[in-house]
């Protein structure tokens, strides 16, 4: 009886164990996952080349995929930014910087060096931005933090927690494989970042600005600069002509009405588009000229070039292209017929024929 009560004891107790185990490897697990998952990203700059590039965890936990690209401004000669591997500090949303200047969005990675934006004059007011500085963006200009645009700045401190993984290293030859962002130049008069969240900002939800979009009527033929007169401006005033694009194209030689659209895309990437319609007009019908019977002699092949010579085709007084003209040929045993046909739209056509002989009289004479 005894011995009954004691195995029961000890299977009891090793089930109890077992649950023990199995809730402490479960909480473990659990703790392990959270912490894996407290750290989402590690951010690597490459000080030679003021570049930053994001990387997340690939399925192995490895911090190996490239997700974000930042411009930045490193440490100038005499002031560089410290190379090495450190993990983020603490978070600031305005900190006060050397010279009595202050940074929005700053993470500090070791003693004094943080990732912060361009600096401003005064604090907690974004509309007092050092222009010059923020012109500086993309080349080493600071005394050892690493300053950024408002927007990228927030991203770090938005979604990098404290102890997130930073290292700064030297490459003079890759960027990163994201490659390195275009700074963007603001004029004097743009005293804030353009790129800053804040509802104030009055450059926050501008857009590019196109002129001179119009729809044009052009008569069939004739040639068009559809760019003239078309102008465009950044979302901060500067002048982006330039940089418009066409989407669409127009066939000059053919009568219709075309949709195309005007693009220009500035340096913070917003784009603003305009559609026209390019309408090609033909009033007189087409009209050959050059065509002509002929003779030719046995073994002269008729292609379409050879039936072309000598052919033009006018709409009024524009000359129109051949590549318009269909022409078919129909070879017999002592001539070939050639017709010529164009059309321009239903109303607009014109049709001849030629008969090109074969005769070998001449080649005979000149033979004897």
């Amino acid at each position: 009886m005894r011995q009954g009560r004691r195995t029961y004891q000890l299977i009891k107790n090793a089930i109890i164990l077992s649950i023990f185990l199995i809730i402490f490897t479960s909480g473990v697990t659990k703790a392990q996952a959270k912490e894996k998952d407290a750290y989402p990203y590690l951010i690597k700059v490459n000080r030679a080349m003021n570049t930053i590039t994001v990387y997340e965890k690939d399925e192995d936990g490895e911090y190996t995929v490239p997700v974000k690209a930042f411009v930045c401004s490193v440490g100038k000669k005499g002031t560089e930014t410290v190379l090495g591997t450190y993990k983020t500090q603490a978070k600031y949303r305005w900190k006060l910087l050397m010279g009595d200047v202050w940074g929005q969005y700053s993470t500090r990675i070791v003693g004094g060096i943080l990732f912060h934006s361009v600096y401003y004059y005064e604090k907690e007011n974004p509309a007092s931005l050092s222009v010059k500085q923020y012109n500086k963006l993309g080349s080493a200009a600071s005394h050892g933090c690493i300053r950024l645009t408002v927007i990228d700045a927030k991203w770090i401190y938005d979604n990098c927690p404290v102890g997130t993984t930073v290292v700064i290293y030297d490459d003079k030859n890759d960027p990163g494989p994201l490659g390195k962002p275009v700074p963007v130049k603001i004029p004097a008069s743009v005293r804030w970042d353009p790129t800053d969240p804040d509802p104030k900002n009055p450059y926050k939800d501008k857009k590019p600005v196109l002129k001179g979009v119009k729809d044009i009527n052009i008569t069939l033929g004739d040639e068009v600069d559809l760019l003239k007169g078309v102008t465009a401006k950044s979302s901060l005033g500067q002048d982006i002509t330039s940089q418009i694009k066409i989407i669409g194209e127009v066939d000059l030689q053919k009568p219709g009405k075309y949709s195309i659209v005007y693009s220009v895309t500035d340096g913070l990437n917003r784009t603003v588009e305009k559609e026209a319609t390019i309408t090609v007009e033909n009033m007189e019908p087409p009209v050959f000229d050059g065509i002509t019977d002929r003779y030719v002699e046995t073994g002269i092949r008729i292609s379409r070039a050879f039936a072309l010579y000598g052919v033009k085709v006018y709409s009024g007084d524009k000359a129109l292209d051949k590549k318009l003209i269909e022409v078919t040929i129909d070879s017999q045993e002592d001539k070939h017929i050639i017709s010529y046909y164009i059309q321009l739209d239903e109303n607009l056509e014109a049709f001849e024929q030629a008969i090109f002989y074969i005769d070998d009289v001449k080649a005979a004479e000149s033979a004897s």
